[in-house]
């Protein structure tokens, strides 16, 4: 079995910020304040999802992309977050608690599955998408192959693997000055929340700051994907090309059923 980055150089590109996002986007959901953490979560997603798409020069809409970042799920909108004072005082007093939530095992799960649905869409740019841009029904088209694809490969990832890059996350959050939260805004979250941030500045803002953080040297979410990725480099497990083979399987078919 020839390694992943043998088999797969095309993905070679963007695997480190989807590690770094998926990373990112797991840690926000360790938030312990309703509602924000969705929010946040859903945020990360969209924003790795509209990258790789203007990367790979794939026209896509908004509606796509929550449709294929959220899947089923139904993230909280911002007008459910605006000016909640209670939050903010929340997020100042319970923070302590994320480096113990952060290292339970569903955190890992989670960064293992939103690692997944991005490299599945990585693919699907670089090798599946035909024909105009994504629109809102494309897009569910799209995260339906990918959910069925996921859910019909039999293995999965190294449970180790994001399990060790959110513990190496914690233990470099821990020597921060600042608090996870504001590392992956910006230091902008109070602010966003109690000012009069509309949804697309706000989602603007914590994207870019994510994107400051993955292109640092000295940043933990940067050193802990950059080492998930040398794991996965030399890892020989066959299921994530097990799994792209399944994807490009449906993705035919489904093309085949369209077009007769």
């Amino acid at each position: 079995m020839t390694s992943l980055v043998r088999s797969r150089e095309y993905l070679a590109e963007h695997r480190r910020t989807i590690i770094g996002r998926s990373l990112a986007a797991a840690i926000a959901g360790a938030i312990p304040i309703p509602v924000v953490d969705e929010w946040l979560v859903a945020s990360i997603r969209r924003g790795t999802i509209r990258r790789i798409a203007e990367a790979r020069g794939v026209d896509i809409d908004d509606d796509a992309v929550r449709a294929i970042a959220d899947g089923p799920e139904s993230p909280p909108k911002w007008s459910e977050l605006v000016g909640g004072g209670l939050a903010i005082r929340l997020l100042s007093r319970q923070w302590k608690k994320l480096l113990i939530v952060v290292l339970a095992t569903k955190r890992a799960q989670a960064a293992g599955r939103n690692f997944e649905v991005a490299t599945l869409f990585d693919h699907y740019c670089a090798r599946e998408h035909v024909g105009m841009g994504l629109t809102h029904t494309s897009g569910k088209e799209v995260r339906a192959l990918i959910d069925k694809a996921r859910s019909e490969t039999q293995g999965g990832l190294n449970r180790q693997l994001f399990r060790r890059g959110l513990v190496a996350a914690a233990k470099g959050s821990a020597k921060a000055p600042m608090n996870v939260a504001d590392l992956l805004t910006g230091g902008r979250i109070g602010k966003l929340l109690s000012g009069n941030s509309d949804e697309v500045e706000a989602t603007t803002e914590v994207d870019e700051a994510l994107e400051t953080q993955l292109n640092s040297d000295s940043s933990f979410i940067a050193r802990s994907a950059a080492a998930i990725e040398l794991q996965l480099a030399v890892d020989r497990n066959p299921y994530l090309d097990n799994l792209l083979d399944r994807f490009s399987e449906l993705a035919v078919k489904a093309r085949e059923e369209d077009e007769s």
